[in-house]
């Protein structure tokens, strides 16, 4: 089973964004959309995910599929604790406990049941990266999921990923190769139509 797209195009206006993209990935692969920035990684992110329509080609392998998405904003609700952002959205069989575990792996212990708006910037990124992997699902989609981490946050949060995605599809998007290397990660290139 794998996700295949054909002849996939998008323009905004007289922008063409995507142009007849064919790609195929494998059900228990990562891969890393690379490109420069205005390259359609977002777009073709968005589309997977259905929220944005692709003006021609076609997506096999996603009816019926469950996905979970880190978006380039970290879209976490503020008010509430890095622990209520993640019991959210996460599978019905993970208690508050293992939960707060997980969190305590990428979070200092005491930030996890602080509201989410008194974080940093890296805090709030690690909490929607760990809500997104604790949550039900077959394809994960992670657009630009490290940007914000210093080196030594980054290296763990990509080993928190490899371990946490193992037999899963992820599809994530980054300007850095050395992210796609740390991941284990197949390259795919988009480049300007």
């Amino acid at each position: 089973m794998s996700l295949t797209v054909r002849n996939l195009s998008k323009a905004f206006g007289d922008l063409q964004v995507l142009q007849e993209v064919n790609l195929a990935f494998r059900d228990n692969g990562i891969y890393c959309l690379m490109g420069a920035s205005g390259t359609g990684k977002t777009t073709f992110l968005r589309i997977l995910m259905g929220l944005c329509k692709a003006d021609s080609g076609e997506i096999e392998g996603v009816e019926g599929k469950r996905f979970s998405v880190v978006f380039q904003e970290d879209r976490l609700c503020e008010s509430y604790t890095p622990l209520d952002n993640v019991m959210m959205a996460a599978e019905r069989s993970m208690t508050r406990e293992n939960a707060k575990k997980e969190l305590c792996r990428l979070l200092p212990k005491e930030s996890v049941l602080r509201p989410v708006h008194t974080l940093s910037g890296g805090m709030k990124r690690r909490t929607a990266v760990c809500r997104a992997l604790l949550a039900a699902y077959d394809i994960l989609l992670m657009d630009e999921p490290f940007t914000g981490l210093d080196e030594d946050t980054k290296r763990q949060v990509i080993q928190y990923v490899r371990e946490k995605t193992d037999g899963k599809l992820v599809i994530l998007s980054t300007h850095i190769e050395e992210d796609a290397r740390e991941l284990g990660a197949q390259v795919v290139r988009l480049d300007h139509a």
